[in-house]
């Protein structure tokens, strides 16, 4: 009886860890095809969040995003939004993928008493590999210039460190968490997470 037991238990296992495997086991095969919804917050704006992006052919990387943004701190009681758009380069490197990244952005902030408008333009390079059991990760950095114009004028030029990790709980269904490093002068440091399907 004992035998029949552990004969049993071993064939699930085996069969567990191969459905695991297959399952989770995304090697150099990232998926770039994904829609997310999703929640941002820095120092100044907090914001929900719907992106997607699509590669085309082997190369090519076309996304965008709409954000629902709310003021806090010094920005409290302003609302806007910001939309983005951008066109990207896959590189195969060694076990992950190399991007390339070039992005632009409009967007607007109001409140009873003042309206500012701002444009976001940003060229980066990061580092996607698979971590293995379903795991992902992303360094990257960007150069981004803002320019906000309201009652004020403000122009940045800006180094964003972000880092990002995701875990897949399927083959379409996955969980991103993200932070960046940024300066005050675009909002300071920022946090992410954002529920992702894959197609």
């Amino acid at each position: 009886m004992k035998i029949k037991t552990y004969i049993l238990l071993a064939a699930i296992s085996t069969v567990t860890a191969s459905a695991s495997t297959r399952h989770f086991d995304l090697g150099n095969e990232l998926n770039y095809n994904r829609i997310g919804v999703g929640y941002e917050s820095d120092d100044f704006l907090k914001s929900m969040v719907i992106s997607g992006e699509a590669k085309l052919g082997s190369t090519l990387l076309v996304g965008g995003s709409y954000s629902d943004v709310t003021g806090k701190g010094d920005y409290d009681g302003f609302t806007g939004n910001i939309a983005r758009f951008g066109l990207g380069a896959v590189i195969t490197a060694g076990p992950g993928d190399l991007i390339l990244r070039a992005s632009y952005g409009q967007g607007n902030l109001r409140s009873n008493v003042e309206l500012g408008v701002a444009d976001e333009r940003s060229f980066g390079i990061s580092y996607r590999a698979s971590l293995g059991n379903g795991f992902e990760g992303t360094l990257g950095y960007a150069r981004v210039r803002t320019r906000m114009v309201g009652d004020w004028l403000q122009i940045s030029n800006d180094n964003v460190v972000r880092a990002s990790i995701r875990y897949n709980f399927s083959q379409t269904l996955d969980l991103t968490l993200t932070y960046a490093a940024q300066s005050k002068d675009v909002g300071g440091d920022s946090f992410g997470a954002s529920l992702g399907f894959s197609f």
